[in-house]
């Protein structure tokens, strides 16, 4: 390589000056070397060949390690690799594991050992707590003018909670006249589901069963301004007041919680006795709260998943938004704007939630 110290005139080469200019620091370029080392590995030579050029162009060539059993190349792209996913070894064929059931199982056993809610006792925990939470809500919203129920001073936690059972049997026993209520709607609502027009769509595909598609009826719009005209009809006729909802609330709530337990304990035990449990834990406790069927219909027709996803919740909770807004124009002669604004938000939502019923399926 030759380099040019001087110009064409011969006289040596200068650095222009340029004041006020910063000097770029110089650069030295050192010619790269290339060793070819030979390594003993088990008795087998491994060669390192590399080709380095000056230029700066580099080419590195390395051959790949041979087997001395057979001859083949490791690492050589014809060969099975193990970032692909396959699994190492000649046969051994990759199961897959759905919502922890492993295909080729008995999908009636949960093969995860994963529990969720922590379990037998949790799970206990919450069918118990959560029921006696919604009635200490009331309380404190009946009796104690929205505050905490707490004890008084010199009560005893003892007295105190029979306090608070003595204010349930009182106020919130579980009617006549609230099962009448409730079951009404109940079955009214289940009728809707199965008459009135609706959406068609199927479910997702059962892996478990061959892929078969469950068949949904979503009449969910068309059951929710049926249910709005008929209970305008009822109120404005003097039939049935919506604030009747109000002032049954408490019987009401318990009537829904014993309906509650009734529905699944018929849901458990007839998939039991009719063999359609799915993932079993063996813990029925844990079992009976996640559910012992994957879809249960009452006569193949009447999805349970699907009629309480919207239907009931929503429904009653707009009734019950409808029924605090006449109670209030009864006495008052107006609707305030914070129940007003309730009204329209829950009508919204249970109106969404029926516009888009059979898009449910696809979240399961």
């Amino acid at each position: 390589m030759t380099v040019t110290t001087r110009s064409s005139t011969g006289r040596p080469l200068k650095k222009p000056e340029n004041p006020g200019f910063v000097e770029t620091p110089g650069r030295r370029s050192r010619p790269r070397r290339s060793a070819t080392p030979n390594l003993k590995t088990n008795g087998a030579s491994v060669v390192i060949a590399s080709s380095v050029s000056v230029e700066d162009n580099i080419e590195v060539q390395i051959p790949r390690k041979r087997d001395k059993t057979n001859g083949t190349v490791k690492g050589a792209t014809h060969g099975t690799s193990e970032s692909n996913g396959s699994v190492k070894g000649p046969g051994v064929p990759l199961k897959k594991i759905i919502d922890g059931w492993e295909e080729g199982k008995d999908p009636k056993v949960d093969y995860s050992g994963h529990f969720e809610f922590g379990g037998s006792w949790g799970v206990a925990a919450m069918m118990i707590g959560f029921p006696c939470l919604m009635w200490y809500m009331w309380i404190g919203a009946t009796y104690y003018d929205g505050h905490l129920p707490l004890p008084a001073n010199g009560e005893s936690w003892t007295d105190f909670a029979r306090h608070l059972g003595l204010l349930v049997y009182e106020g919130a026993f579980p009617t006549a006249k609230a099962w009448a209520i409730y079951w009404t709607f109940f079955v009214f609502e289940g009728l809707c589901y199965l008459l009135l027009p609706g959406v068609t769509v199927k479910g997702k595909p059962l892996p478990h069963e061959n892929g078969k598609q469950l068949v949904y009826h979503c009449s969910g719009l068309w059951s929710f301004y049926v249910t709005i005209a008929i209970m305008a009809t009822l109120h404005f006729s003097g039939v049935f007041r919506l604030y009747t909802l109000i002032d049954e609330f408490g019987p009401l709530m318990s009537v829904a919680i014993i309906t509650g337990f009734i529905v699944s304990f018929i849901a458990y035990f007839s998939a039991l006795y009719r063999g359609a449990e799915h993932r079993m834990s063996g813990y029925p406790v844990y079992d009976f709260f996640m559910g012992a069927e994957l879809n249960p219909r009452m006569f193949g027709l009447l999805d349970f998943k699907m009629f309480f996803e919207v239907r009931l919740p929503w429904y009653i909770l707009f009734l019950l938004s409808c029924g605090a807004a006449a109670r209030q124009y009864e006495q008052f002669g107006y609707v305030s704007g914070e129940v007003g604004f309730l009204v329209m938000a829950h009508f919204l939502y249970a109106n969404a939630c029926s516009k888009g019923e059979e898009c449910i399926s696809t979240t399961w």
